[in-house]
């Protein structure tokens, strides 16, 4: 092999090489496209309330079981009556007491190591609405008093009026939190903020407060029973998508 075709030969592997290093610079490289609507900051802002309740809802029931499905029928519909005679004449109205649960079931159990029908087992649960929140406990003792034998829970809640108007409020809040988290980043980034591009409301929703059975079970052997109303949380979320200048 001649000098000259050595030195071709490692011109050509020079120019080989300075294509390869070309190639893996452009791998690395950052471009940053000169069109301001595709520079996004998007930032999430959560806001979280507690606010006092305006209605609760008791669970109230009853169960009884019976040697045939007529009379399991009968009890429970005479106890459900006088439950609910006992709750109007308490104050309640009567749209305020609404059936939220019934059945009617053959039971059976393991008797001797066979199974063995033991009667029929009649169940209703009421719930019981009202917006006068020291109701909660006067509920309970007039539904034990005239046959109840289910509570089932108290909860402390909002009515849909109320629901809609504190759900705004926090959406607003967390929308004000958004774009001061978006302010922040952007003086800490060195770029200025745009216009909103897009907006999502990622959630709003009510936590109410309830009331445990094993509480209320501890409640019930006092009497009156006492209930006492806990707040509720009310959660706003936003998601923004700002334009960077």
């Amino acid at each position: 092999m001649t000098i000259g075709t050595i030195g071709t030969i490692l011109i050509v592997i020079g120019i080989v090489a300075v294509g390869l290093l070309a190639m893996g610079m452009g791998d690395t490289t950052v471009t940053i496209d000169e069109n301001p609507e595709d520079r996004v900051l998007s930032v999430t802002g959560t806001t979280q309330m507690a606010v006092e309740p305006d209605l609760v809802e008791v669970s109230v029931g009853v169960s009884v079981l019976r040697p045939t499905a007529a009379e399991a029928q009968e009890a429970e519909d005479m106890a459900i009556n006088d439950i609910v005679d006992g709750l109007i004449a308490l104050g309640i109205p009567e749209e305020d007491i609404e059936t939220s649960q019934i059945s009617l079931h053959e039971e059976q159990r393991w008797i001797r190591e066979e199974m063995e029908t033991v009667g029929w087992r009649a169940s209703q649960t009421l719930t019981v609405s009202s917006s006068d929140l020291t109701l909660a406990g006067p509920i309970i003792d007039t539904a034990v008093q005239n046959g109840a034998n289910k509570i089932n829970g108290v909860t402390f809640s909002l009515t849909e009026e109320s629901k809609q108007a504190y759900q705004d409020e926090a959406l607003m809040a967390a929308a004000q939190r958004a774009h001061d988290k978006a302010e922040a980043i952007a003086e800490g980034l060195g770029v200025s903020l745009g216009d909103v591009k897009t907006v999502r409301e990622s959630s709003a929703y009510i936590v109410p407060y309830n009331y445990r059975e094993s509480v209320l079970k501890d409640e019930m052997s006092n009497a009156p029973a006492v209930v006492l109303p806990g707040d509720v949380t009310v959660t706003g979320t936003i998601s923004v998508d700002y334009i960077i200048e």
